[in-house]
This record gives C-alpha cells, sequence and structure tokens, in this order.
C-alpha cells in the first residue's frame, strides 16, 4: 500500500516474502515432526483479504502523488 510513497519498500518487501519462504521450508523439512495443519478457511480469508489491496494502493498512491 505505502509502495508508491517510498519505493524502497518493493525490494525489502520482496526479501521478506523469499526470506520467509525460506524459513519455512527449512523448518518443515527440518524441525518440525509434523507439518502444521492448515484447512482451506485460511486460503480462503486471505484471498478475500487480498481483493482490497490493489484499491488500497490505487487510492493511497493517489492521494501521495496528489500532494507532492
Amino acid at each position: 500500500m505505502y509502495g508508491l510513497a517510498l519505493p524502497e519498500l518493493f525490494p525489502i518487501a520482496a526479501f521478506t516474502f523469499f526470506n520467509y519462504y525460506v524459513t519455512d521450508r527449512f523448518l518443515i523439512t527440518y524441525f518440525y515432526r509434523r507439518p502444521p495443519v492448515y484447512d482451506e478457511k485460511l486460503n480462503a480469508a486471505m484471498l478475500e483479504t487480498m481483493k482490497f489491496a490493489p484499491l488500497l494502493m490505487f487510492f493511497f498512491g493517489w492521494w501521495c502523488m496528489g500532494n507532492l
């Protein structure tokens, strides 16, 4: 949402997502005895929430670029 105001957040977010991915894969492979139980409700809730992310980024970016 704040990427248009602070463009350096995009590479920071990409690094963070990559780090989470690698860490989760490592922990599931070598540390956890049984993987955590995730069902389809978690995925559905996140997809429902993320529908509004581009809209929020658009409005915040519009406001931010308009106030320069």
